[in-house]
């Protein structure tokens, strides 16, 4: 059966059941490059032993996954006016990536901007996919930044609010998308609606944690 998505959506898997044999779900950004399609791509972070956690380490090929979606609001617009920011902490990235894809595929003439944030250099991922979009598309620019790295770390360190705010000047018409630490999120849609930024019309949060 094809599945029918927007880049930005997600699935509730069930990983098991309650003592009331109800089922558990935990949510999951789909990272499938196209729909319609029937190969269901999902983005996991393995933690610890956690449910969803040990239910995926255990899962084997040909095992049935039961899901309900796709869900959820936090999508591209269907046009973008001008440039596009997308301002991510920790998993935060995973809706993003395929937004990001998807935007770039379009016949808009704006730039397209990752500012992407995670507490070591270990957290990174997506590296080898980012620099091939990099290489494909020159109107792609990403930042990513470690807030908490170790010594020997050289890359660009630090949060990503200010150096968003920083871009902002040089932003033509921009839409902005926010998705990861909910602190993260407020303190830079508020910093954004005071320098002008429409709140209804320019920025889209999705809040992964607080």
């Amino acid at each position: 059966v094809d599945l029918h998505f927007r880049p930005g959506q997600f699935v509730s898997v069930e990983v098991g059941k309650d003592l009331q044999n109800n089922p558990i779900l935990r949510s999951y950004s789909i990272g499938s490059k196209s729909s319609p399609t029937r190969d269901l791509c999902l983005i996991l972070r393995m933690v610890g032993e956690g449910q969803g956690t040990r239910f995926f380490n255990h899962l084997n090929k040909r095992d049935p996954l039961r899901f309900v979606g796709p869900m959820g609001f936090f999508v591209n617009e269907l046009f973008h006016p001008g440039d596009v920011v997308y301002a991510s902490t920790g998993t935060g990235i995973a809706p993003i990536y395929p937004m990001i894809q998807e935007t770039l595929l379009r016949e808009e003439g704006g730039r397209v901007f990752l500012f992407w944030s995670v507490r070591t250099e270990e957290d990174l991922f997506f590296q080898a996919e980012l620099a091939s979009l990099q290489h494909q598309f020159s109107k792609l620019v990403v930042h990513q930044f470690v807030s908490r790295p170790k010594e020997s770390y050289t890359g660009p360190k630090g949060r990503i609010i200010a150096p968003i705010l920083q871009t902002l000047p040089t932003l033509i018409h921009p839409t902005f998308y926010l998705c990861g630490n909910g602190q993260m999120i407020e303190e830079l849609k508020g910093s954004l609606v005071d320098l002008g930024i429409h709140r209804k019309r320019q920025i889209r949060t999705e809040a992964f944690f607080d």
